[in-house]
């Protein structure tokens, strides 16, 4: 009795199977694929069955995820397509898996590839958050964080590349508007002691001028005036020492940045041999520090900050156009990478020296050009390659100008050494028969 029952449900569970085959089978379509897709199915029952492999399950979990993409957008999915996954699925989950099926199922699976272009199906995995499994022994400190927030799910890929990418452009713009403000409290110290130094020069010259014609001829204004000259120099000279004492700690700091152990006695401004020694030595260090962060670290960080922002544009196109995929990161790192050697390389090529010691507004060219060759590094980096394409390209070997050119050089050569060697022979043979002695 038992044994009939058996033979009963086995009977209708093939009985049920071929008639689900032969409902895949009598589907009408157009399609000549679709119905290759069918048929294959009824070979089912006459090849060996075997289980799904790792692949084959990611492959089905991706097919899951594609046709609720496809659903969900509203894109046109053919019936048959649609019917044949979700078979696959069913013949998976009971462990019915056959090489008919994979190949139907991988042919089911190019199809899904093809409907869901330009998107991918690593852009749809990184747009969508992903469940958090439990730990089967979690730490005290995970336990006390669920409790708190009750996370379940963690962020999208892309969702947590623009926090990190924005994270970090938050930190360059801060460290670059420290950087920045550094460098315009040294640079405007110092121009207002170049500027202070300037007006000193003149006013000495015209006391100097003053004082022959007051030695000559004594007259009032002449004194007035030459008292009026003195007390400007000594005001322009008070400013002059007080922008040093400002200047002081702003070297001080610099040297602590920059791992400078050297440490100068503290004489700043004072009206003596060593204070002038010491007020010179710090002009000019000051200078020093202000032509490296004019020069190199600023261009650096200005270039920096220009491949962020192209990131950051570039990263919010992809997130609107679900076409964000983890391998995204890698371009987006190179990317910064490459911003920051053209900031660097625009402050060491087109950085101008002369207008950072002078600390005007020219100083703030490189800094903009650092900007723009960071944000647009694929423009610079085309320019340099035109550039040493039109410098080199008479030295190329490979340049038919060139080397047709070269021929003629060589040809022209080597009929003249022909010309010079048929002009000499006439003479020799001369020479040869005059030097020959006569005999009877």
């Amino acid at each position: 009795m038992e044994n009939h029952n058996h033979q009963e449900e086995l009977k209708d569970e093939k009985l049920h199977t071929e008639d689900s085959l032969a409902g895949l089978i009598g589907q009408e379509t157009d399609d000549r694929s679709d119905s290759d897709l069918t048929s294959a199915f009824a070979e089912v029952e006459k090849e060996e069955k075997y289980e799904l492999t790792e692949d084959g399950r990611d492959r089905l979990q991706k097919a899951d995820l594609m046709l609720n993409f496809i659903t969900n957008s509203g894109i046109d999915i053919p019936e048959q397509l649609l019917r044949t996954v979700v078979k696959c699925k069913y013949i998976a989950k009971k462990g019915e898996w056959t090489p008919s099926t994979e190949a139907v199922f991988l042919m089911s699976y190019n199809e899904l590839v093809k409907l869901i272009k330009p998107l991918s199906v690593d852009s749809i995995i990184s747009s969508r958050p992903t469940l958090v499994e439990d730990d089967e022994n979690p730490s005290p400190i995970n336990k006390f964080f669920k409790k708190i927030f009750h996370k379940k799910f963690r962020v999208a890929s892309s969702l947590r590349s623009v926090r990190i990418y924005s994270f970090l452009t938050a930190v360059m713009m801060i460290l670059l508007l420290v950087t920045q403000i550094f460098f315009y409290l040294g640079s405007t110290r110092l121009a207002s002691i170049t500027e202070c130094e300037a007006q000193l020069e003149e006013k000495q010259k015209r006391l100097n001028e003053l004082m022959l014609f007051s030695g000559k001829v004594e007259d009032a204004a002449i004194q007035s005036e030459c008292d009026k000259v003195y007390n400007d120099c000594i005001e322009i000279d008070n400013k002059r020492k007080s922008n040093i004492d400002l200047l002081g700690p702003w070297v001080k700091h610099a040297r602590k940045i920059s791992l400078n152990s050297t440490i100068y006695t503290d004489t700043i401004g004072i009206n003596s041999r060593n204070g002038d020694k010491a007020n010179t030595a710090i002009i000019q260090e000051a200078k020093s520090f202000a032509i490296i962060i004019g020069i190199y670290i600023l261009p650096l960080l200005y270039g920096i900050i220009g491949g962020f922002t192209f990131v950051l544009r570039d990263l919010t196109e992809d997130i609107r156009k679900l076409t964000f995929t983890k391998g995204s990161n890698t371009k987006y790192i190179l990317r910064i990478l490459l911003g920051a050697i053209a900031g660097l390389s625009v402050g060491l090529f087109w950085g101008d020296i002369e207008s950072v010691q002078q600390f005007g507004l020219a100083s703030l060219s490189p800094m903009l050009l650092a900007f723009l060759g960071g944000y647009c590094v694929e423009y610079l980096l085309q320019f340099l390659e035109k550039t040493a394409k039109s410098f080199f390209k008479k030295y190329d070997p490979e340049n038919e100008p060139f080397r047709k050119e070269r021929k003629d050089v060589v040809v022209k050569e080597v009929i003249k050494e022909v010309k010079e060697s048929k002009e000499s022979k006439p003479e020799e043979v001369k020479e040869k028969t005059e030097a020959k002695p006569v005999t009877a």
